[in-house]
């Protein structure tokens, strides 16, 4: 009988809670006759054919890096950093001559949340500081907020200046922020979003509007599928994804990289109607995977 083994953090007690992609393909493998066993910390290395590290940090911490040494297929992994400044091609300095609009991101995953959630229930004091949802953030930050103290943002709030000269000095002081190009795409008055998912051989593209600049999943209210660029395909090889979603847009023909994520989740596929299928279909790339 195949295992497969999903390794967790030892503070991570919400994955059966939050709506992970991965869960139901845990289910359907499971009904195929594969042996599913949760591994959390790095106390306990049992044998596994495949090992899945669903690790919801940006950075995966060394000591569970260390595991993978141990098991002859590892999901993702070569992916051990998926900041933004470790694939972004869109980031910018203070003094860069560029005079387009901008948006200020964390560069961890996700907002800087993930991190924050973990650090809650390790009891470190990096949870002592709550940052509130926040709404206008441009203007709220203009008006005094300290931006070199800032660790996490609301990801579909990320404040949108119209040139990089309007963004506060302080940001650039801080190692947990970045600045990128702000580069929509839109269709008419609508705002696009692509996402591209992936397991194995198996691959799903879908393209979604929004009102909202920053396109998020409840201000979604359109979707549709789409062609994968075959450029996307080459950068997933590159940095070594098996499994996960990008988030992307087309500017002028080219794919523009804006996320990439090894633990997504499938809230925005239940709205739509497009949970069962996309699950099913990406499940059947495990097959490919435990071939190699």
């Amino acid at each position: 009988m195949t295992t497969i083994a999903v390794l967790l953090h030892e503070w991570d007690d919400t994955f059966d809670a939050n709506p992970y992609l991965l869960k139901p393909m845990l289910g359907q493998w499971e009904k195929r006759g594969f042996r599913v066993v949760t591994l959390r910390g790095t106390h306990s290395r049992p044998p596994a054919e495949l090992l899945i590290p669903h690790i919801d940090l940006t950075v995966t911490p060394p000591d569970y890096a260390a595991m993978y040494a141990g098991y002859p297929c590892v999901l993702n992994r070569r992916v051990l950093d998926i900041s933004k400044s470790s694939f972004s091609a869109n980031l910018l300095n203070r003094d860069d001559a560029y005079d387009g609009p901008v948006i200020v991101k964390t560069d961890g995953n996700y907002g800087g949340l993930p991190e924050r959630r973990l650090a809650r229930r390790g009891r470190k004091s990096l949870a002592a500081r709550l940052i509130r949802p926040l709404t206008k953030l441009a203007d709220k930050f203009r008006s005094g907020l300290r931006w070199r103290d800032l660790e996490h943002l609301t990801p579909d709030q990320y404040p949108v200046f119209e040139s990089l000269a309007q963004v506060p000095p302080e940001v650039f002081d801080n190692p947990s922020l970045v600045v990128e190009k702000f580069l929509a795409e839109r269709d008419g008055a609508a705002y696009c979003l692509r996402y591209y998912g992936f397991l194995g051989d198996r691959e799903t593209s879908l393209r979604f509007l929004s009102h909202n600049p920053i396109a998020k999943g409840a201000n979604i209210y359109h979707v549709e599928e789409c062609p994968v660029p075959e450029e996307l395909r080459e950068l997933r090889r590159r940095l070594g994804f098996d499994f996960g979603k990008f988030d992307y847009v087309l500017r002028d023909g080219r794919a523009v990289l804006f996320d990439v994520n090894r633990t997504p989740s499938s809230t925005v596929l239940r709205r739509f109607g497009l949970y069962d299928a996309v699950t099913r279909h990406l499940a059947g790339g495990i097959d490919a995977l435990l071939a190699d």
